[in-house]
């Protein structure tokens, strides 16, 4: 019985050593104080001045409440259709195409000037937040300092935090505006501030890419998005299709591709009728769990670069067609 207890008490020990083993490692190797002392050189040396970089870290220190949210991250599980219905439901369609009639004239001067469809533009804009309604509500540079001094993935979110002092000190958002959601994603496009830096446009040309409050500038910096990571003007991301059983394709990863005729003519056809300028465009075919099959073309993958979800992609598809009609 005592060697029971022992051994017992032994594996306690060993457990508990290696949880607090675990706490160790996940924890900051320094104090706060040193980390930003060192910081405050890179930042300076990068051109931040350093009475700005003072003045700014006054008040700011970790927010440790949004370390749970990079920690422990939950997985849901979901069907294409019950993800798509969730994000694309109907209020959101109402709203985009109200959305859309409104700044219809900008979106597609906009979509023209990028080569990118007006309607793709309003259904990323309408995904990320709510057609600029819902940005997030945390502030940007605490939580990239957070995630900057936590270990885990420390130096991505340091070169994130350093280029969002230059967004703030050049002016192109005030701090109390300078919010979004908990890994830092801001603004009405959601980008990080490195998304920012390459992708952001001052289309109004006042000398700021204010992608919070400047629709102008929200729509071009998305249109240049995704003209920069190669939308192909005038065709499809992806098209629903019926697909024959004896086809069977792989729900997530694409088959090899075909043209559409070629894919027409084994039996796959497009749900809702419609005709296309070019069947010879190429497209791989995928079922996603729950939803119908799916013809993914080029810029299917081009949507990805924006988040990479198969359910993402297919879901703004659906949404652009909704807002805009189909034709």
């Amino acid at each position: 019985m005592m060697k029971k207890l022992y051994r017992w008490l032994g594996l306690g020990f060993l457990i508990s050593i290696f949880a607090f083993a675990s706490v160790v490692i996940a924890a900051p190797r320094i104090s706060f104080e040193a980390w930003l002392a060192d910081f405050k050189k890179e930042a300076v040396a990068d051109g931040i001045d350093p009475n700005f970089f003072d003045q700014l870290y006054k008040n700011i220190r970790p927010d440790f409440r949004i370390l749970r949210f990079d920690h422990s991250q939950p997985e849901h599980r979901l069907t294409y259709l019950e993800y798509r219905n969730s994000r694309a439901n109907t209020a959101r369609i109402s709203l985009g195409r109200i959305e859309f009639r409104r700044n219809a004239d900008l979106l597609h001067r906009i979509g023209q000037h990028y080569g990118v469809n007006p309607c793709v533009i309003t259904a990323l804009w309408g995904m990320e937040t709510s057609y600029g309604r819902y940005m997030g509500d945390f502030p940007v540079i605490t939580a990239l300092t957070t995630l900057a001094y936590d270990n885990r993935r420390g130096d991505f979110f340091r070169k994130e935090l350093l280029i969002a002092l230059h967004i703030l000190s050049e002016g192109h958002v005030s701090l109390a505006k300078f919010k979004g959601e908990w890994a830092g994603g801001t603004g009405q496009t959601q980008f990080l501030p490195s998304s920012w830096k390459k992708y952001a446009v001052d289309y109004e040309g006042d000398g700021h890419k204010d992608i919070w409050t400047s629709r102008p500038d929200v729509f071009a910096s998305i249109a240049n998005y995704m003209a920069i990571n190669g939308w192909k003007a005038g065709e499809p991301s992806s098209i629903a299709v019926n697909v024959p059983s004896n086809l069977n394709p792989d729900p997530k990863i694409p088959g090899p591709e075909k043209t559409l005729k070629e894919w027409f003519a084994l039996g796959v056809q497009p749900i809702h009728p419609q005709s296309f300028a070019n069947e010879n465009l190429m497209a791989s075919l995928i079922q996603p769990e729950g939803g119908p099959g799916l013809l993914i073309l080029h810029n299917f993958q081009v949507i990805m670069t924006y988040n990479h979800s198969t359910f993402y992609a297919a879901t703004i598809g659906y949404l652009a067609d909704e807002i805009c009609g189909r034709s």
